[in-house]
C-alpha cells in the first residue's frame, strides 16, 4: 500500500462504517455516501420521508398506465386481465399496480410504506401466467427502515434507508463515496449476486479499450497510447480474485488528464457473498461529467487513497453489528416467513395455511433458526394415507402475531 500524504491522512483520523448490500466499507466520517441502483430479486427505490405519499405514487402511475392501454390491441386485453388494477399488498398501506410496458407482459409497481418512509419495488416484463405479487410480498413483510449508520445484526441487504433479511436468487447494491475534501474525485463500488454463470468481463474494460486503440495507431488509439499505467495485474482483495487497473488519461480536447482506476472480480456463481465486483476511482470529475477539470490530487495521493478504500471492503458480520441495532430492531408485528427462510423475530408466530393444525395455534420461533413446516391437518393426512404416503407436514407461511415478552 502506498503511504498517505500529509493531506490525506487527516481524512483517515476518524472514519465510519457503511453497510451496502452484504458488505462494509470504511469511509473518512466527512465523505457523502451516495447510493445508486438496488435490486433484492427486482429493482428497488427510497423515498425518504414519503410514506404518507403512496396515494400520489399511485396515481402517478396509473396515469402512465392509461397512457400505456392506448398501445394495446385487442388481443393484448384478454391475455392482460389483471391490466390496469391495484391490489393491497401484505403490509398494512401497501399496494400493488398491474400495467404493461412491452404487451407482452406486466409492468408491475408495489409502494410499500415502512415508517415514515417509501419504498417502490418495480419490474417491467413479467409473463402473465408468472406469479409477482408473492415475490414482492415477501420484500414488503421482511423489509424494515435502517438508519444511515445502522449496522445489522442478522444475513441480509442493506439498501438506502432499509433493510431486508433475506437471501434472494438476485440481489444488487450500489454505493458512491464522495469526499468533501477533493470534491472532483469520486468512487463507486457495484456488487451483482452472479446466477448460474459468470460475467465474461475477466478484464477491465479500459484496459482493453486502451490495447485495441493503441493497436490501430491513430486517431483515439495515439491518446490511449500515451495512458501513463500507474499498476495493473492480478490483485486479491478480501474473498475476491481480480484484475486491477490504475492509469492516467490523457488530455484531449476539452478533457483533462485524470486518473482512471479500477478494479474487477468476476465473482462465484450464485455466492451472495461472492458476487460480481467493480470498483471504480475517477478524479477531474465535475457535474458530473468525467476529465471536466485537473484532478485535485497527485498520482501517489490517488493510489494511496485507493489503496486505503478498496481494502477496506469486506463481508459484514453479526460482531459489526451497532450497539442501537441489536437493542432496538424488531420486524413489524404482521411480517410474513415461508418455511425454510431464516426466520427474522423472536416472537409469536402463527400459519396462515387453511389446511393446517397449526392454523389457529402460534409457536413460539427464534430468530435466526429456520422457519418450520407445518403440521397437515387428520382430513389431508386421511388421503395421503390412502395413497400410501407417509408425509405429516408441508411448507407454510407464518404471520408474525406478538413478540416473545407478549402474551398473545
Amino acid at each position: 500500500m502506498t503511504t498517505l500524504s500529509s493531506r490525506l491522512e487527516p481524512l483517515f483520523e476518524r472514519t465510519r462504517t457503511v453497510c451496502f448490500g452484504r458488505f462494509l466499507i470504511q469511509v473518512p466520517s466527512t465523505a457523502v455516501v451516495v447510493y445508486g441502483p438496488a435490486e433484492v430479486e427486482t429493482p428497488i427505490r427510497y423515498f425518504e420521508g414519503q410514506s404518507d405519499k403512496v396515494a400520489e405514487h399511485l396515481s402517478a402511475r396509473l396515469a402512465e398506465i392509461e397512457n400505456e392501454r392506448q398501445l394495446l390491441l385487442k388481443t393484448d386485453i384478454p391475455r392482460l386481465p389483471l391490466f390496469g388494477k391495484v391490489i393491497d399488498g401484505v403490509k398494512p398501506g401497501q399496494k400493488i399496480v398491474f400495467g404493461s410496458k412491452d404487451r407482452v407482459g406486466y409492468a408491475v409497481h408495489s409502494f410499500i410504506p415502512v415508517g415514515k418512509d417509501l419504498f417502490v419495488q418495480y419490474i417491467d416484463s413479467v409473463p402473465p401466467d408468472e406469479e409477482i405479487a408473492s415475490t414482492f410480498n415477501a420484500i414488503a413483510s421482511h423489509l424494515r427502515p435502517r438508519a444511515q449508520d445502522e449496522i445489522p445484526a442478522e444475513p441480509g441487504s442493506c439498501i438506502e434507508g432499509g433493510f431486508i433479511p433475506l437471501e434472494k436468487e438476485y440481489e444488487r447494491a450500489t454505493v458512491g463515496i464522495r469526499l468533501q475534501e477533493f470534491p472532483d474525485v469520486h468512487i463507486s463500488v457495484d456488487v451483482h449476486k452472479n446466477q448460474e454463470s459468470l460475467a465474461d468481463r475477466s478484464s477491465p474494460s479500459l484496459l482493453r479499450e486502451q490495447a485495441k486503440q493503441a493497436a490501430e495507431g491513430d486517431g483515439l488509439g495515439a491518446v490511449f497510447a500515451r495512458a501513463k499505467i500507474l499498476r495493473q495485474g492480478a490483485l486479491q482483495l478480501e474473498g475476491w480474485k481480480g484484475e486491477e487497473m490504475a492509469l492516467v488519461t490523457p488530455a484531449y480536447k476539452d478533457d483533462k488528464a485524470v486518473h482512471e482506476f479500477r478494479f474487477h472480480s468476476a465473482g462465484a456463481v450464485r455466492d451472495s457473498l461472492q458476487p460480481e465486483i467493480d470498483i471504480r476511482l475517477d478524479s477531474g470529475v465535475k457535474d458530473n461529467r468525467k476529465a471536466n477539470v485537473n484532478p485535485s490530487i497527485t498520482d501517489e495521493e490517488a493510489l494511496a487513497l485507493w489503496d486505503k478504500l478498496i481494502r477496506t471492503i469486506r463481508v459484514r458480520r453479526p460482531s459489526d453489528a451497532t450497539p442501537t441495532t441489536v437493542a432496538t430492531r424488531q420486524t413489524p408485528i404482521g411480517s410474513v416467513a415461508r418455511t425454510g427462510e431464516i426466520c427474522p423475530q423472536t416472537g409469536w408466530w402463527e400459519c396462515t395455511e387453511s389446511k393446517s393444525t397449526d392454523r389457529s395455534a402460534k409457536r413460539l420461533l427464534r430468530a435466526g433458526e429456520p422457519v418450520p413446516h407445518a403440521q397437515l391437518d387428520s382430513k389431508s393426512r386421511l388421503w395421503q394415507r390412502f395413497f400410501g404416503e407417509r408425509q405429516r407436514h408441508m411448507p407454510a407461511a407464518w404471520k408474525l402475531v406478538g413478540y416473545d415478552d407478549q402474551n398473545v
